[in-house]
Formats: structure tokens, sequence, C-alpha cells
């Protein structure tokens, strides 16, 4: 009889399980990255918010930059305990596994000291906001629009010095993408003259993604996946969108400058680029083991 109970019991805790799991449908990355953006906002003092909060139209919000030093906002360095960890949910929120684990890998070598945070406008799923987490190598921009869809991505700022093995995964793929090109492929991707810094426009260097030979296709449209792979999936669905909007990712040009044939540890020094009018994301040597890499989109008004 207790054996026929306790049997009982345990299948409707089984029957309970299968009904929540059903029932409850996990919490969405972007609602997830409001409410840590919100429980921030909240725990901030009048006196941080007067360093940290601007309009949400300021164009702070689009900065670019890469060399060291001090950011606009208010310095990681002076929040509490409690805020820093709250800073760190920011970053696991709008990141996948493997881009949070970059992330923080890129902010040990940059140093703690140096973050700096702004929030544009006040999180709410009604209006717009955005927050920025900043420093030398790492820039993350996280936005939402309110009611409207979003038609912006970042402009996000990633690297490394020593770039040790962060981006390893992603410099396989650039290497071996060049590798498998034909010589004439080889010798059109090649874009004319210096380099411009990473974040530059790619104008009509290069070749569209699409015209390259079937390997080298696939391993370019997996190179640009393996940097959308850093954000989580509700981010990456904005960008996603950006691409495929005008044209889908064979629609992207893709260039090299110099030859990728061995890795920045290796004294490796190349630069590829692979966007149009309204995406960009990219790779730049700037020294030995040394990388800068942006992505950002914005979509082009819709025509009515």
């Amino acid at each position: 009889m207790k054996k026929t109970i306790a049997l009982t019991f345990t299948l409707l805790l089984i029957g309970v399980g299968v009904y929540v799991s059903r029932a409850v449908p996990p919490v969405a990355a972007d609602e997830q990255s409001r409410a840590a953006a919100l429980k921030l906002y909240r725990s901030l003092t009048d006196a941080q918010k007067k360093s940290a909060v601007k309009e949400f139209s300021d164009k702070e919000r689009y900065l670019e930059k890469f060399t060291p030093g001090a950011r606009p906002g208010l310095a990681v360095k002076d929040l509490t305990k409690d805020q820093k960890a709250m800073v760190e949910d920011l970053v696991k929120t709008m990141t996948s596994e493997y881009g949070a684990k970059r992330c923080f890998d890129v902010v040990k070598q940059d140093g703690e000291g140096d973050r700096f945070i702004n929030f544009f406008g006040e999180p709410s799923a009604d209006k717009p906001f955005a927050w920025r987490l900043a420093l030398h190598h790492l820039t993350l921009i996280y936005a939402e629009y309110g009611k409207d869809k979003a038609d912006e991505f970042g402009p996000i700022l990633l690297g490394g010095n020593p770039v040790k093995e962060i981006w390893d995964e992603e410099e396989k793929l650039a290497i071996e993408l060049f590798g498998s090109l034909t010589p004439d492929e080889a010798k059109a991707i090649q874009a004319k003259g210096i380099s411009a810094t990473s974040g530059a426009a790619i104008g009509k260097a290069g070749v569209k993604i699409g015209d390259l030979n079937d390997k080298s296709r696939g391993l370019a449209r997996a190179l640009l996946a393996k940097r959308l792979a850093v954000f989580s999936a509700d981010r990456k669905k904005i960008a996603d969108a950006i691409i495929e909007r005008d044209g889908g990712v064979d629609s992207l040009r893709i260039a090299f400058w110099n030859k990728a044939e061995k890795t920045l540890r290796d004294g490796g020094n190349y630069h590829w680029r692979i966007g149009n009018d309204t995406f960009l994301a990219d790779w730049q040597t700037a020294a030995n083991n040394h990388a800068h890499m942006t992505v950002r989109g914005k979509a082009k008004p819709a025509v009515k």
C-alpha cells in the first residue's frame, strides 16, 4: 500500500513538472536584459545618475573609440559591490555563453578600473532606452525602441591586447577561408591601398560572398556567424534582420587587406571586413597579437 502511494505521488510530481514546464515559457533574453538594466538603473544614487544618464538621442551612444583611457559615463570602479555584479548581469544577458566568456576575458586584460557605464533614457518596455559599457577593447551597446521595431545594432567594439586565444575560433575560420579561395578570388578579394581603422565602411572593396566558390562561401558565412555568436539569440535576431532586409548574407561584400595565412600570435598582419551600406563586421590587426573588431548595423528606412 505504501509503495502504491509513493508511486502515485511520484507520478503526480512528474506530471506537475511537465505541466509547469509547458505552461511557463522561458524568459526571453531581451526581457532578462531589460530587467537587469532596470535593476541597475534603480540602484543608482542621484549623484551616480548625474554621471551615467543621458538622453536617448545623445550622440555619445554611437561613440566608437579603441584608444585606452577614460570613456564618458560613470566609472564602474566607483560602484558598490552589488552594483558591479549587476553590470556583469548586463553583459551576461545580452551575450551568449560563448560571448560572455570572451567579454570577461577582455575585461581581465584591459583592467576593471577603466570601465564606464552609461544609460541613455530610463529602462522601460514602452519607451526607447539604451545602456553602454565601454573600456579599451570592449564596448557593448544594448538598445530597445519601445513599441517600435529595432533597426540598429551596436556599435559593438571587441578585440584584445594581447589577443592570446580569446578569438582563436574566429581567426581559424578567417585563415581557412583565405586559403580556400581560387587564385582569381584571392586577387579580387584583396582591397587596394592601406586598410582604414576598424569600423570603416567597406564600400565597393572585395567581392560579394555569394560570388565565392562553394567552400569559400560557406566559410565566409561561418565567419560572420561566429562573430554574431557573441550575442544572445534576441540580439542576434536584430543583426540578422538588418542583413536579410538588404539582400541576405550572400549580398554582403567581403574584403581582405594583406594575406591571412598565419595567426596574430605567429606574426600575421591582415585585416578583413564583411558588410554593405547597412551592416559591418570586421577584424583589424592593430599590432603583434593585438586586434580591433567592430560590429554594427542600421537598417535603411522602409520604402513607403
